[in-house]
């Protein structure tokens, strides 16, 4: 699973919400349960924009930008990388875990492609993306923290979780 952070962000990039902020935090805690993430080295992430979204690829920057100042499992550092799903077909590296921005579910075939290809955990916080059923993670905070576990997704990509975080998150 790859992450790769770009620093190149845009003069008009807006900084992220607190909600959104609120979102990656917790999504970034769940890869605490993801067993089959490599034990060593920096965690790769995609973050998958949706090109025909107005503002979509600067958000995903400052989303890359946001989660590269995270630590992973262990302490770990991220490698992020922003990518369009037609980037993401052709992608030939290693990804950690995808993250997948607002408006991106309108690219599901492309996505689950990449995603088999790669073995790669989906992440997003769009409830869309449960209906196109291309995330196994969908990781929403509000009153509470409210995460979703695509479990036939996470066994077709090889995705291995701790047995407590599959009793403990919805399963769908």
């Amino acid at each position: 699973m790859l992450l790769v952070l770009m620093l190149d962000l845009a003069p008009h990039a807006q900084a992220l919400d607190q909600v959104s902020i609120d979102n990656l935090q917790a999504a970034v805690r769940t890869l605490n349960f993801l067993e089959s993430i490599p034990a060593n080295g920096a965690i790769v992430v995609g973050v998958i924009y949706a090109p025909d979204v107005p503002g979509s690829e600067a958000s995903a920057v400052e989303t890359a930008k946001t989660i590269g100042l995270m630590h992973g499992p262990n302490s770990r550092a991220f490698r992020v990388i922003v990518l369009s799903p037609s980037d993401l077909e052709k992608f030939q590296g290693r990804l950690d875990v995808i993250f997948l921005a607002q408006g991106v579910s309108l690219h599901p075939e492309r996505i689950l492609a990449a995603m088999g290809r790669l073995h790669t955990v989906s992440i997003s916080s769009d409830p869309a993306c449960v209906d196109t059923r291309c995330c196994v993670l969908l990781v929403r905070t509000g009153q509470q923290v409210e995460i979703s576990l695509n479990t036939s997704l996470a066994t077709a990509v090889g995705a291995r979780f701790s047995v407590v975080f599959v009793m403990v998150v919805k399963r769908r």
